[in-house]
């Protein structure tokens, strides 16, 4: 909501539209006043006694048309003032008191009926959308049992392959289905960048051995407050995408800078267009590299780093991805101290 909203409350219920709502009140006064002045002077009645009832009747014209803005006024600035300020329009009636007017508690009353309905509808989707992902999650738990003794009982190295992309792709998701409500899931931990990282390398190896790719890590004998499971999944996540745009050497290295810890993924893979770069955090952008695929065994859905980016912004970490085309990219995750864990030592 803009604040124009704010803005537009003087143009609908401003004097001027008051005045031009009521020309024919206003019109019908002054006629009034003519056939008044008119019956008047007909009886021959005195001329002061004439202005003086002209005066009286248009200052009560005046005063109650001015009493009846008043009122008008003081509800509509509420009103659009309170749409400018809200991020959910639809609550606005929660912040309103009731008119005195009368047309404006036939509005007020059927704002309550369309917000009580609009409420129900929308309680009503929040509850179907609540069992279906309640359900998929139901359905990727129990799909990764069969998956699971598939990948133990394989012994093709192809089909492997194709058991963990499968594999990847039910995480994505369960990743996507939990991502608005992450918090509820996640446990902040310090826990150990190396131990992480050495997870990845494990459940990522048989996609490493078989496209002929170099694992490489340096300096991650370091802590960090994050949850393990959904770092492993973005990390995951990374590195399979280096693998799907021929990367042949991965590189994952930590450091530190100041009270930050920033773990760095670099590849040698195909790059990310210029022109596709800041949109690569995008739901469902795939861009050029990602159209390229299309025609290859692996497809891009696009989906990877936008649930890669919602899972840092909700565990408070800060990722940045830089890359030129044909020279490999580099993905910076930023590690902080959480509020929570300072205040507890």
């Amino acid at each position: 909501m803009t604040s124009s909203v704010g803005l537009d409350w003087v143009r609908l219920a401003g004097p001027k539209a008051f005045l031009r709502d009521k020309a024919f009140s206003l019109l019908l006064a002054i006629i009034m006043a003519v056939l008044m002045t008119l019956f008047l002077l007909a009886f021959k009645a005195n001329q002061a006694l004439l202005i003086v009832i002209l005066i009286i009747y248009f200052s009560s014209v005046c005063l109650s048309l001015a009493i009846e803005y008043w009122r008008r006024r003081r509800f509509y600035r509420a009103l659009f003032n309170n749409l400018s300020r809200l991020d959910q329009a639809y609550l606005v009636l929660e912040t309103l008191e009731q008119p005195e007017f009368y047309d404006g508690k036939i509005l007020f009353e059927a704002l309550y009926v369309i917000n009580k309905s609009m409420n129900e509808n929308i309680k009503a989707y929040q509850d179907e959308a609540r069992a279906f992902r309640e359900y998929i999650e139901l359905w990727i738990h129990e799909v990764k049992t069969p998956l699971t003794a598939l990948s133990l009982m394989n012994r093709d190295p192809r089909v492997a392959l194709e058991l963990r992309r499968l594999d990847d792709f039910v995480d994505q998701v369960l990743y996507f289905s939990r991502a608005e409500n992450a918090e509820r899931d996640y446990l902040i931990a310090k826990v150990s960048l190396g131990d992480i990282v050495h997870e990845v390398a494990l459940r990522c190896q048989p996609l490493l051995l078989g496209n002929s790719v170099s694992f490489a890590v340096q300096n991650l004998a370091k802590t960090v407050y994050t949850d393990a499971k959904w770092l492993e999944f973005i990390l995951n996540q990374i590195i399979s995408n280096s693998v799907k745009y021929g990367s042949t050497k991965i590189e994952v290295i930590g450091e530190e800078s100041g009270s930050k810890v920033i773990l760095t993924i670099r590849d040698n893979g195909v790059g990310i267009d210029s022109r596709d770069l800041p949109r690569v955090f995008e739901k469902s952008f795939t861009g050029r590299n990602g159209r390229h695929q299309r025609n290859k065994a692996e497809s891009s859905t696009g989906m990877g780093l936008y649930i890669v980016k919602t899972l840092c912004e909700k565990l408070g970490h800060q990722i940045k991805i830089f890359s030129k085309l044909g020279q490999g990219t580099i993905v910076e995750i930023t590690f902080s101290e959480h509020d929570y864990y300072l205040t507890k030592k």
